[in-house]
């Protein structure tokens, strides 16, 4: 099975033990390529968009992954009892929809572990979910298609975390790859752009934005082993 570059990342974070449900599986193949790589491994496939598991159903019939892989049609966590899973796969979705599912409480009572890769408000994302009993335990950056993805490994157990951790996320943080330097040099030009165009009047999201770009050009230019901890800035 090919996958892209971006499901071929996410799967790396995936272990044959994991109970896992997969919510927003669209057509399915990176459940099929999990299954390719670990024998013993079982999976529950969910989407809510009949069109997108119709399709996935026809991919795993073509694979002969009937056995392996549960397809479900449904909305987040309600299509599965909280004993059949302990992880949880959620990739290409925003974060309001991601919050949404990870707020069905009774059926998160045995998971111990969240992979998730959002499309929007990443630090969003990790603050809610470490509010939600997790820690960060692994992280990686990955471009696919000229576009870097942030893609995010939590398990059960708190831990606190400095501004710096927070919005750059502790483990890239510590690591600056060469995606690391691309990806926030962008993101420092974005946000000088749009200082520039922020009227006087309003101080607190001109505030807001001379801070992004301030830690950002602290993290782009700090080797890593000068690196301090930040406490949060009000």
């Amino acid at each position: 099975m090919k996958i892209s570059e971006r499901l071929k990342e996410i799967s790396e974070f995936i272990s044959p033990e994991d109970k896992l449900i997969d919510i927003g599986c669209d057509h399915a193949l990176l459940d099929i390529y999990l299954c390719e790589q670990y024998k013993d491994l079982n999976i529950i496939a969910s989407d809510i968009h009949e069109g997108a598991l119709k399709n996935a159903k026809d991919n795993v019939a073509k694979h002969k992954m009937e056995d392996r892989i549960s397809l479900r049609l449904g909305d987040g966590l309600t299509i599965v009892n909280a004993e059949e899973i302990d992880t949880i796969l959620i990739s290409g979705m925003g974060f309001y929809t991601i919050k949404d599912i990870l707020s069905n409480e009774p059926k998160m009572v045995n998971v111990k572990k969240i992979i998730v890769q959002s499309n929007t408000d990443v630090v969003k994302l990790r603050k809610f979910v470490i509010k939600l009993g997790f820690k960060i335990t692994n992280e990686k950056l990955v471009k696919d298609n000229d576009i870097i993805y942030t893609i995010i490994e939590f398990e059960r157990g708190l831990e606190k975390y400095t501004y710096d951790e927070i919005y750059f996320g502790p483990v890239i943080f510590k690591n600056k790859d060469d995606l690391f330097y691309e990806y926030y040099s962008k993101k420092l030009l974005k946000y000088e752009n749009l200082l520039l165009q922020i009227p006087k009047y309003e101080v607190k999201s001109k505030l807001h934005h001379r801070h992004l770009i301030k830690i950002i050009r602290r993290a782009l230019t700090t080797p890593v082993e000068n690196q301090v901890d930040v406490k949060e800035e009000k």
